[in-house]
């Protein structure tokens, strides 16, 4: 599966899925471009979660509506309801122990 670019129009579409991570990076942060890779692959390995990015450049009142302070932030959503959040680039290991407390929340 690919990681999807959301818009402002299509966002709360996209949350909706079972398990949804998205990542709101900016074109400019070093820890965003770090993690992009390791983003795709964990995307690769594991289809059943929807994989989102939102530039936060290109779609200010998202990172506004989510009240992102600092880059990259990752929202974890179930079923269109946020679940928890954490900040700062990830190594692929790390993403997919957070993905971990996504798939195994009640």
């Amino acid at each position: 599966m690919t990681v999807i670019e959301a818009t402002a129009q299509n966002f709360d579409q996209l949350i909706q899925g079972e398990y949804v991570m998205v990542d709101f990076y900016g074109d400019h942060c070093g820890a965003c471009a770090f993690t992009a890779p390791f983003l795709r692959q964990a995307a690769s390995d594991m289809a059943y979660i929807t994989f989102v990015k939102v530039n936060t450049t290109h779609q200010p009142e998202l990172a506004k509506r989510f009240d992102i302070k600092a880059l990259p932030t990752f929202v974890y959503f179930r079923k269109g309801k946020e679940v928890y959040r954490n900040a700062g680039g990830m190594a692929l290991e790390t993403i997919h122990k957070e993905l971990s407390k996504l798939l195994y929340r009640i």
